[in-house]
């Protein structure tokens, strides 16, 4: 088994301890994705219990007795020599009574269902319909809660993904673009990009896009960048599509990312992305970035 050692985002990083002891990196990503999302809430309970209703957690564990006695000991109340005895039919249709008399709740079945065996047990292709679904990433930033909470969500993403070997700087930078990251980092933020790019220049470092990541991270990417943007341009395309996740991730939706880009601007592909666009003539002094500005 693995461990795993998450960089986690600043906001969320006393809230979020969970650790997938998974040897898949797929699996583990879920397992971390699916436990984040319930610590920021960004996901409840009764959604978990609506996508995945008793006999759909059941039917998972229908060759593990001992798992399904154990959730049906602690939400029923079931003796635990009669609960291993039950077919798992018999056990979704008695937790299913639990939850509708009112004997347990959505919160003690998600309590009690250990978050790795959620992975091991569940059907992967709605697992990650379940953590995706509302489009979150398309939250209004007038909705100040669901946009803080959508930001941190994306941004931890991001990192585990890292982390969890699914996807690596290249992939975070190609799918952002240098282009899409000059035009939209405030001053400040595009010159710690510029000066770490100096600093290893003159130690005669190579200064990759592992080093950038590291000057940029991803909670200053979420906060400057569109989450949409991300969303389509690296959470789709470099995780979800290309591990498996989802067979059905949405494409943006036509002028999607063209509303919230400037206008005139064009996302880059392909070699393009290696060079960054400098400002025309008529850039303001204020927009500058001078020698005072690493002082």
């Amino acid at each position: 088994m693995t461990d795993t050692n998450l960089n986690v985002t600043a906001d969320d990083s006393s809230a979020f301890q969970f650790r997938s002891k998974l040897s898949d990196a797929r699996q583990r990503f879920l397992a971390h994705t699916m436990e984040h999302a319930f610590s920021v809430g960004r996901r409840s309970a009764e959604d978990f219990i609506r996508h995945f209703p008793p006999e759909v957690i059941m039917e998972g564990m229908a060759k593990q007795a001992d798992l399904r006695a154990s959730i049906l000991t602690q939400t029923t109340g079931l003796k635990h020599k009669i609960a291993v005895k039950k077919s798992w039919q018999s056990a979704a249709e008695d937790l299913r009574i639990a939850l509708t008399e009112g004997e347990t709740n959505a919160k003690a079945v998600v309590s009690v269902f250990a978050p790795d065996d959620r992975i091991l047990y569940l059907p992967n292709d709605k697992i990650w319909l379940f953590l995706t679904e509302g489009e979150f990433h398309n939250v209004s930033t007038t909705r100040a809660v669901e946009h803080r909470i959508a930001k941190q969500h994306i941004a931890f993403l991001l990192d585990c993904a890292l982390s969890d070997g699914l996807l690596n700087h290249k992939d975070i930078v190609d799918g952002v673009t240098m282009s899409e990251l000059s035009a939209r980092l405030p001053k400040a933020e595009l010159g710690k990009l510029i000066e770490a790019a100096i600093v290893a220049g003159r130690n005669k470092k190579v200064f990759t896009d592992t080093e950038l990541w590291a000057a940029l991270t991803s909670s200053t990417l979420v906060e400057h960048v569109p989450l949409t943007h991300i969303w389509f341009n690296v959470i789709v395309p470099k995780i979800a599509k290309a591990h498996g996740l989802g067979s059905d991730s949405p494409s943006p939706p036509t002028g999607a990312l063209a509303a919230q880009s400037k206008a005139g601007e064009k996302p880059k592909t392909g070699e393009e992305q290696d060079w960054v666009e400098l400002p025309e003539d008529n850039t303001s002094a204020g927009d500058l970035i001078s020698e005072d500005d690493f002082a």
